[in-house]
């Protein structure tokens, strides 16, 4: 065999062993397509919740401990117009007097991890900083607005005898204590000294003193700790990730008169589950709701271009333990139960006679609109919603609103309450939350968490079946030109000799010659020769 003919059988060789590279990379190609195709995107979201669990070091924990929003705090003042008409008897009118706007900085403290990083104790510390350009006047504008502490004094002493109540009477009038107060708004948001909070820290025993000496609806609000919570970090179970264990080292509450009202459920309202999905309900925990608040899926919303989940509470959150029978627990110890649309929240605020609603009696009984003048519900500005980010829990929107109402009521043998009919009556109602993740780098990671993966599975598994293709064709391609070229070297070769085959049957110059039968010695004749 000469050097030519070695030189073209490694060159085929060659050949024959890159169709075969050629082949297994088209077919890996193909199934790299279709596992792409099918489980890319579960891979990426498995590789997320590894990060999202809460650990020590970690970039997630990093972030929720020290948030980059800045929420803002909205109060709005139902001023009263007609305080002395009131007390007359007419319905009392207000102006709604807001936005005051503050913005506020949040941070968790004293965070320490379990030793088996199961669980995570934290305190969260608020800041405000007061915003003139976002408010529509300043901290010095006068509201009038009822005397809270007097009707909470007299609401202790409601069940007292005649005598009590009369010398509480004179007391009031000694004090110059009225029914409505002209206070300024930062007086009534983060305190000032008043004589019935001072006069009852005095007299009152030590386990009913109040833990402050001025009254505010934010009193000791201000750079100050809420408590200490300890939650799941969602290392065993990251739809876990946030979930109430203990506030203050009490694993429920003791207001109510149930286990399934005293349960503390959900989280503290700054981080959730990932994997949300529309038909289930969440539940967020805050001592000032008295109770760990429901919330269910009403809408898809878009934020940066991203689809979230509204959630809101029920309609019926507020209703009466006939529109709601779960709300039975909230009032059976006294028997008495709020109208339809409000939270009775005495019993966890110091016996204070106050109720919680929606803004404007937002969802409440039409009734309590009646009684007033000047409120005017509307779900786009009252409704409580948080729109979240399904994928990974996060919050996009939160509209935290709450609506902070008094309960009047005549008490016959205090001269200063005389002929004030019942009445609920709004005094203030406030919005707390993000109007939008305004953050560049957070809303950017949580586009390309949230977008790059799909966008790399459309591209990656079109493009891996393409190449795939092209590549096994290529093969294909190769091995029928080898089989014809094949074919048509047999076929030159034996035209070469005058010689074709038919059915297995030597022709040659258009004779048929007989082939010698096994074992024959005898040579076919020559027809050539013949010829």
């Amino acid at each position: 065999m000469g050097s030519e003919e070695k030189a073209k059988n490694i060159k085929k060789r060659r050949i024959t062993i890159c169709m075969g590279v050629l082949l297994v990379l088209g077919v890996t190609c193909l199934i790299l397509g279709i596992l792409v195709y099918l489980l890319f995107n579960n891979l990426v979201a498995d590789l997320i919740k590894k990060e999202l669990p809460l650990r020590s070091g970690g970039q997630v924990t990093d972030v929720w401990m020290n948030p980059p929003a800045k929420p803002l705090l909205r109060v709005y003042f139902f001023n009263t117009t007609n305080p002395a008409g009131f007390l007359k008897g007419e319905k009392p009118f207000f102006v709604e007097m807001g936005p005051y706007t503050w913005e506020e900085t949040w941070s968790k403290e004293g965070v320490e991890f379990a030793e088996d990083g199961s669980t995570v104790k934290y305190n969260i510390k608020k800041s405000y900083r007061f915003r003139r350009d976002l408010s529509i006047g300043g901290e010095d504008d006068i509201v009038t607005v009822p005397n809270i502490p007097l009707f909470a004094s007299v609401n202790q002493m409601r069940w007292a005898g005649k005598l009590v109540q009369q010398a509480l009477s004179s007391m009031l009038g000694i004090l110059k204590q009225e029914v409505f107060n002209s206070t300024t708004v930062g007086d009534v948001m983060w305190g000032y000294d008043h004589p019935l909070i001072k006069l009852g820290n005095d007299v009152l025993p030590p386990e009913e003193k109040l833990p402050f000496n001025k009254f505010g609806f934010f009193i000791d609000k201000n750079n100050s700790l809420e408590g200490v919570y300890e939650v799941k970090t969602g290392q065993n179970d990251v739809h876990e990730i946030g979930q109430m264990v203990k506030f203050q080292d009490k694993s429920e509450l003791d207001f109510w008169s149930t286990e399934d009202c005293n349960t503390m459920r959900g989280t503290d309202g700054t981080i959730f589950h990932p994997d949300l999905k529309r038909n289930e309900t969440l539940y967020i925990f805050n001592m000032n709701l008295c109770q760990s608040l429901p919330l269910v899926y009403q809408q898809d919303v878009q934020h940066h271009g991203i689809n979230t989940y509204r959630f809101v509470p029920p309609a019926d959150v507020f209703g009466t333990p006939e529109e709601n029978p779960r709300n039975e627990c909230f009032c059976a110890d006294t028997g008495q139960c709020a109208p339809s649309g409000l939270f009775n929240i005495s019993k966890c605020q110091f016996g204070s006679p106050l109720m919680l609603s929606w803004p404007h009696f937002f969802q409440a009984d039409p009734r309590l609109l009646e009684d007033v003048e000047g409120l005017e519900p509307r779900k786009d500005i009252h409704q409580f919603h948080i729109d979240i980010l399904p994928a990974m829990g996060v919050g996009m929107r939160a509209s935290v609103t709450t609506q902070i109402n008094l309960v009047m009521k005549e008490t016959e043998h205090v001269q200063q309450l005389k002929g004030i009919r019942d009445i609920i009556y709004p005094v203030l109602w406030f919005q707390d939350g993000l109007d939008e993740l305004s953050d560049e780098e957070t809303v950017s990671l949580l586009k390309m968490a949230v977008h790059a993966p799909e966008t790399a599975r459309s591209i990656m598994y079109p493009s891996l079946f393409v190449i795939g293709s092209f590549m096994i064709l290529a093969v294909a391609a190769f091995l029928i030109k080898k089989v014809v070229r094949s074919n048509n070297h047999v076929e030159d070769s034996n035209t070469t000799n005058g010689t074709t085959t038919k059915n297995g049957v030597d022709v040659k110059n258009g004779l048929t010659i007989p082939r010698p039968r096994a074992g024959s010695t005898t040579p076919p004749p020559d027809y050539d020769d013949a010829a």
